[in-house]
């Protein structure tokens, strides 16, 4: 069990609480008996990532404050026989979690009674200044856990999620007066943004993970990658340096600012830009140009808001080797395998003409990309594999 489900179980009163606070600010239908505000962390209202140790699920009532609230009872007399009762759904799943309390432990409040409560508070199922121990039913629903199975890390993903409280009080004669109800809705729709999961940045070109011995030819490439375009990205490429690894270099890179914030480059440090978007064209100025025989790391980092302050998202670390496009350096022998998979990609008549003209295999180039040596002859087979399956089709004269 993840502790994402440990803490969507645990919730009983956690993530419960916190849902209830939420939805009374921004939603509230009160009776004249009873009143229910609460305020939500300006941080949790804020952030881009909501986590479940956002929400205090996983603290056990030793987190953050991230929100606080009252509950007051309106009247001179005193309010028996109260119930709460907790939703929490998502626009593209359905109903969560539904939490009712137990018929058997009900609460009361005093006349005038004001009550005061952090997520803190609430523990062992108990809220400061009322008596009556309270005692929950409920979880998750059939769609919660798939829901629960569906993610991976803990935070939630991009939804609109619709958190809804209830207070009841029931008459002797078993009927129900709802006394206060309030909802929130936290994100936005899938579509179009809102609460979002744990922000993954994929890098498309150039290069490939380290020790793919990917090499390219264009010395000013156009470096992409998957995300948010409409946040801001730190693109940063190092040379190979000795024996340092890939990931000191860039961390000594990060250590000053990007060159259009007033940073410099480090000796070993040949771009380091902020950008908005998903591609970076590599610049004739403010950079080191980049040279042939040389091998580069790059990645991208983004920051964005979560409950407990920023959270530095980055990208995996890829790897890419400028070659000049003359070099004979990458000719590499090829066996039988390959020379098969060759002649059915370009077939026999040009693989023949080829060898009598002298060429010989050096790499492969696939969507830009430049893939030699060995990864090179694997690219091959993998093509083959691909156009045995249907996957790619062969055109050309």
């Amino acid at each position: 069990m993840n502790i994402l489900r440990q803490a969507v179980i645990q919730l009983r009163f956690y993530l419960v609480l916190s849902v209830m606070s939420m939805a009374s600010m921004y939603a509230q239908a009160q009776s004249d008996k009873l009143t229910l505000e609460f305020s939500l962390s300006p941080v949790l209202e804020q952030a881009q990532v909501l986590g479940l140790s956002s929400l205090g699920v996983d603290t056990e009532g030793s987190g953050p404050v991230i929100i606080s609230g009252s509950l007051v009872n309106n009247t001179a007399e005193r309010l028996e026989n109260l119930y709460f009762e907790f939703d929490i759904e998502a626009a593209s799943y359905g109903v969560l979690a539904r939490i009712r309390q137990q018929a058997a432990y009900p609460f009361s409040m005093e006349p005038g009674q004001v009550v005061f409560a952090t997520n803190n508070d609430i523990k062992n199922e108990e809220v400061p200044g009322i008596s009556d121990k309270m005692k929950f039913d409920g979880g998750l629903t059939t769609t919660g856990e798939n829901f629960i199975e569906d993610i991976s890390g803990t935070t939630l993903p991009n939804d609109q999620y619709t958190f809804s409280v209830r207070i009841y009080q029931v008459a002797t004669d078993g009927r129900r007066e709802l006394l206060a109800s309030d909802m929130i809705q936290l994100g936005g729709n899938a579509s179009s943004g809102g609460v979002v999961d744990e922000r993954t940045i994929l890098l498309r070109t150039p290069g490939d993970l380290i020790g793919a011995e990917a090499a390219i030819t264009n010395p000013i490439p156009q470096l992409s990658w998957e995300g948010d375009a409409s946040l801001n990205y730190r693109v940063l490429v190092v040379a190979k340096s000795g024996s340092d690894s890939p990931e000191s270099l860039l961390e000594s890179a990060k250590s000053s600012e990007p060159t259009n914030d007033g940073g410099s480059l480090l000796q070993f440090e040949y771009l380091d830009l902020n950008v908005i978007g998903n591609s970076l064209q590599y610049p004739s100025t403010g950079v080191q140009a980049l040279v042939p025989g040389q091998t580069y790391y790059w990645q991208v980092v983004t920051s964005i808001n979560s409950a407990l302050g920023a959270t530095e998202v980055v990208s995996e670390i890829w790897e890419f080797t400028l070659v000049d496009p003359g070099s004979e350096a990458n000719v590499v022998e090829v066996d039988q395998e390959t020379v098969n998979a060759l002649v059915q990609l370009i077939g026999q008549d040009t693989y023949n003409l080829l060898l009598e003209t002298g060429y010989s295999f050096e790499n492969i180039e696939i969507d830009g990309q430049v893939f030699s040596g060995i990864v090179g002859v694997q690219k091959i087979l993998e093509l083959i594999e691909k156009f045995q399956a249907g996957d790619v089709v062969i055109e050309g004269n």
